[in-house]
């Protein structure tokens, strides 16, 4: 689990790294309006002929000679310049604008590019998108309304939408040492009661591995990692959405989740068994490093809330058998609510991809990235080379050994040796379990070859005992929902957020008191006094102000 976690993590920061690329050309005359191009109208295919257009990125490792780009240049005729962004992304992307000295393609943050657009330094790409972008056209099904901007223009892109998403790299909250399962012969994991006798039993059996003591459940709670770790476990075993720190009702009514139903079993179980001597109470206060020194030793046998797998570490300590497998657990009576996935691309949270007024051709660009749209070429960005980076087995790429062996071997150069990190940059689909209109994953870190082929056969093998292939096929089947609440949280007010981050220190206040506590008796009182401080501190109008800013936004999402 924590590889694909680790794979993830260094996806998003290495598509974010080489995203924005540009080589800022001083003397590139500026045009407001799209010069010619040699290239046809939209009534015939984009010139083929050799061009370079530069680009923003921050990943000084970025170049164009690999495999991909250059099958991207046969393909399109185009070459992409870089220019490397050095020191803080939007401080320079400002200081670009200041100056007026910016590349003819930028990647560039929703708040930025308001600047950009105010300066007039963006090109309203409508009617290049109308006129040469057929593909563009199609893959946002002939509707645009999600890349316009309040003026009604488009100046920038977005990645297209998709029809399905099936993000196999989810997992459970709650991992499970595959030497702990099989010592009990697989057992069902359905309860916490299943995953508490386990661990009782194998502690028992146990007191000691390697020479220290055996750990039941742990994590780490240093900081803000207390929240992070222990709301994502409570709120998971409850059934509650993501959907910020807020529970939203079936009325749409949004409140602070501390005090829904159910919220607090999670810790219940907790203070049992730390009583019990189950539960590492330095998980409360630990840094993640001196969690990590006790789980690479073998010796944890459950991590809960996410964040804190080691199974990378153990491979190579030549502890396989005590890497992790995550289950999925919801307190019994309760529906798992689920976030449905969005099939778009996300305002705000995704990069803009945008043509500058200093472009010397916008009409052949428009066309490049057109190309880029067509799924042959969607494949190649998101896939690699064929025969080389993936096969085709019954009508589903999967991944190379020899893509695999690249990525273990060469961790640090990887993603710009192969060109695996155009996805971004050329705006084709790079979110987690998007697909394209084949059907089958946009990306190659999406697909069950990939987890499968990096997954240690231990964990293969304790996946199989419980008719699994990938983790994502333990998580509890729930009830989805089109939220819509994530869009909202970005029109948070300032005062929205300062009592967000005191409720969060209050919560940290209560939470060791509540686990620690000796007399169970008094557990209920104790976050009751956390509700009673957080009224006090304004609990009731807050939950208004976010409800209204939801319920708001929500009409908008409608129209």
């Amino acid at each position: 689990m924590l590889k694909r976690k680790k794979i993830n993590l260094l996806a998003a920061v290495l598509l974010t790294g080489s995203l924005m690329a540009t080589a800022c050309s001083k003397d590139a005359a500026p045009s407001n309006s799209p010069s010619p191009s040699s290239a046809p109208t939209a009534s015939g295919p984009p010139a083929k002929t050799p061009f370079t257009f530069t680009m923003n990125t921050d990943n000084p490792k970025i170049n164009w000679n690999n495999e991909v780009a250059q099958e991207i240049t046969k393909r399109t005729g185009a070459t992409i310049k870089w220019d490397v962004i050095t020191g803080d992304f939007r401080t320079k992307m400002n200081v670009w604008l200041a100056a007026n000295d910016y590349p003819e393609v930028i990647n560039i943050h929703d708040n930025t590019l308001q600047s950009y657009i105010t300066a007039k330094a963006v090109l309203d790409l409508t009617p290049l998108i109308k006129e040469h972008a057929p593909n563009i056209m199609k893959a946002f099904n002939n509707d645009l309304s999600i890349l316009q901007q309040p003026d009604g223009k488009i100046y920038g892109l977005l990645q297209p939408p998709t029809k399905k998403v099936e993000n196999l790299n989810q997992a459970g909250w709650i991992a499970i040492q595959s030497a702990v399962l099989k010592d009990a012969g697989y057992p069902p994991i359905k309860t916490l009661d299943d995953v508490r006798n386990l661990v009782a039993n194998y502690m028992k059996k146990y007191p000691e591995i390697g020479g220290g003591k055996t750990i039941g459940f742990s994590n780490y709670g240093a900081a803000n990692q207390l929240y992070n770790v222990f709301d994502t476990a409570a709120r998971s075993y409850a059934g509650l959405p993501t959907t910020a720190q807020y529970f939203v009702d079936d009325q749409n009514n949004a409140r602070l989740r501390f005090f829904e139903p159910g919220y607090t079993d999670l810790f219940k179980f907790f203070n049992k068994v730390n009583a019990e001597g189950l539960f590492d109470p330095e998980s409360l206060v630990q840094t993640q490093e001196q969690f990590t020194t006790k789980c690479n030793q073998g010796r944890v046998l459950v991590i809960f809330g996410g964040g804190g797998n080691c199974n990378g570490s153990l491979e190579k300590n030549n502890m396989v058998d005590r890497t992790y497998v995550s289950f999925d657990i919801v307190a019994p009576g309760k529906t798992k609510l689920i976030v449905k996935p969005s099939t778009n691309p996300s305002r705000g949270g995704d990069m803009w991809l945008s043509i500058t007024k200093n472009a010397k051709d916008p009409v052949r660009i428009i066309q490049f990235y057109d190309d880029m749209y067509k799924l042959e070429n969607q494949i190649l960005v998101g896939w690699g080379i064929e025969g080389k980076y993936y096969k085709v087995e019954n009508g589903k790429r999967v991944v190379t050994d020899w893509l695999v062996n690249e990525y273990k071997n060469k961790p640090d150069t990887f993603w710009e040796d192969l060109g695996m990190g155009y996805a971004r940059p050329l705006s084709t689909n790079y979110a987690s379990g998007f697909t394209l209109s084949d059907g089958d994953y946009a990306m190659w870190q999406s697909s069950q070859s990939w987890i499968s082929k990096n997954m240690n056969a231990v964990s293969v093998e304790t996946l199989a005992k419980y008719g699994a292939k990938t983790p994502a096929d333990l998580l509890v089947k729930g009830t989805e929902k089109d939220y819509g609440f994530a869009e909202s949280t970005i029109k948070w007010t300032d005062d929205i957020k300062k009592f967000n981050t005191e409720a969060i220190a209050e919560w940290g206040k209560a939470l060791p008191k509540f686990i620690l506590e000796k007399d169970a008796s008094k557990l209920d009182g104790i976050w009751a006094d956390l509700e009673k401080t957080l009224k006090a501190k304004g609990l009731d109008k807050q939950n208004k102000d976010v409800t209204d800013i939801y319920q708001e936004t929500l009409k908008t999402l409608k129209k």
